[in-house]
């Protein structure tokens, strides 16, 4: 039954909103769990305010690339937004569908300090449909990167379907850094704008030429491999190959460039898995299998 007193707090087009309460909060975003106000029916409000053009430039892109991926069904979809002025800024409103199981990395957090592993046939699927997502976005024109894929960016529905979410800093492929002044001020931006202030998992996803791009260097979708074999890895061991280094405050950049990863002992693995994760943690962009490759590999039973 809906609300059958008081009044909504938000209004989108022909839709009413009830706010229940806050659930979570990034750097740039909170988190609503909503109600329809006429049908009661739970549903997330992601809500942003933005006080610079570059902000509003920023949501407004994420919104297309919601709006232009959505129908796949691993990838959240958008079901409306509106914006409002707010004083110095614009405020963004955007609904989506509430996932109650929460995300990927809720579940692996759980799950490590018993050390109780996904088996592997889940991890597979998992995996596979999260990498068909991924391709459904590298496969468009021009190629679109997600960076920043990690456990906390896949929400898990009832039937244990994997949603990628955060699709605020994707960019058009490829990026080429050009020589300049204004290309190192591009450059600077474009490694480190966009990531979530707080969110301490997005450094041990990030692919090697994010840390050290050059003038002249090109940045492509080939950066989503990279974080996918981290993100398998952790479907396996709870963690990227890197967090460890990262909470020690070591250099996670000299980590992450010099490629090397260990797994733990007497893990239930088979060889296949850990050869898809080494094809995809390869340093040199150039040298990475491609989403295509290692799915076939991942599905030869």
């Amino acid at each position: 039954m809906g609300c059958i007193c008081g009044k909504p707090d938000l209004e989108i087009g022909m839709q009413q909103y009830r706010i229940l309460k806050p659930f979570a909060k990034g750097g740039f975003s909170q988190l609503f769990l909503v109600e329809e106000y006429k049908t009661g029916h739970k549903l997330a409000l992601k809500r942003i305010d933005c006080y610079s053009k570059t902000d509003v430039e920023r949501v407004r892109n994420e919104i297309g690339i919601q709006r232009r991926f959505g129908m796949h069904p691993n990838i959240l979809s958008l079901k409306c937004f509106t914006d409002d002025e707010i004083p110095h800024g614009l405020r963004f409103s955007l609904i989506f569908n509430f996932y109650e199981r929460g995300s990927l990395q809720d579940e692996l957090t759980d799950r490590r300090p018993c050390c109780d592993y996904i088996n592997e046939e889940r991890v597979i699927r998992l995996f596979l449909q999260i990498a068909s997502a991924i391709n459904f976005m590298h496969s468009s024109s021009p190629p679109i990167a997600h960076r920043d894929i990690k456990p906390a960016n896949v929400l898990l529905s009832g039937n244990d379907r994997p949603i990628l979410m955060d699709f605020g800093s994707c960019f058009a492929c490829p990026i080429i850094i050009n020589d300049g002044n204004d290309s190192r001020m591009q450059l600077a931006s474009f490694c480190y704008t966009f990531d979530e202030a707080g969110e301490l998992c997005s450094m041990p996803y990030r692919a090697p030429e994010l840390f050290v791009c050059e003038v002249g260097s090109i940045i492509d979708q080939s950066v989503d491999i990279w974080s996918l074999g981290c993100l398998l890895f952790a479907l396996c061991f709870f963690r990227s190959p890197f967090d460890d280094i990262y909470e020690r405050g070591d250099s996670i950049a000299l980590a992450v460039q010099s490629g090397k990863i260990t797994y733990a002992d007497n893990h239930p693995y088979s060889q296949k898995i850990l050869d898809a994760i080494r094809l995809m943690i390869t340093v040199d962009p150039a040298d990475r299998s491609s989403i295509t490759s290692v799915c076939e590999l991942l599905e030869d039973s």
